[in-house]
């Protein structure tokens, strides 16, 4: 757990700041309304209203596409496992021939209520399954490891940041025409 910085033991302030760098903008504006005595969420709101999507928060949206993309990956293990040479099931063929029917995108638990309200209690019952198997990718390293996703991230970032920074500069310094 980290300390919070305001009770950090520094008498120059810059263990203070470095703390503060660490943590998220909306973990520094709580942090700030709290030592001022406002309102901690109406201050996170307020410092940061302009970065959202339509009205939707960028972790709420990073949310959203997670829980997409932890749906299509349960659909794909339960589908693996009923097609294994020791488990092969025929709802295997079934499922799949339902997802050609219909894909599944974003909205993903709209396509799995779909899947639940099927009138083939053999579909019900795999979307318990995927509802099952997605619960446990979600909760288990082994089913998705948050922290590699965050360093993955931010190594992507940094490495594609760098890429365009240099795409920049050799634009603007290598294409000057010749006189």
């Amino acid at each position: 757990m980290r300390a919070d910085p305001a009770h950090l033991p520094s008498t120059s302030g810059r263990a203070r700041a470095c703390a503060n760098r660490a943590r998220s903008p909306i973990t520094r504006a709580r942090t700030i309304a709290r030592a001022s005595g406002d309102d901690v969420d109406d201050a996170a709101r307020a410092r940061f209203a302009s970065v959202n999507f339509h009205g939707v928060s960028p972790e709420d949206k990073a949310s959203a596409a997670l829980c997409d993309l932890l749906t299509m990956s349960a659909v794909r293990v339960v589908i693996d496992q009923m097609s294994g040479s020791r488990h092969r099931s025929p709802m295997a063929p079934k499922l799949i021939d339902y997802l050609q029917q219909k894909p599944l995108r974003a909205g993903a638990s709209a396509w799995l209520a779909e899947l639940m309200a099927h009138e083939d209690l053999d579909h019900r019952a795999v979307a318990l399954r995927i509802i099952e198997t997605r619960k446990v990718l979600a909760a288990t390293r082994e089913g998705f490891d948050y922290d590699w996703m965050r360093e993955e991230t931010l190594e992507g970032l940094a490495r594609e940041n760098l890429e365009l920074s240099r795409a920049l500069a050799g634009s603007s310094f290598g294409d000057a025409p010749e006189t």
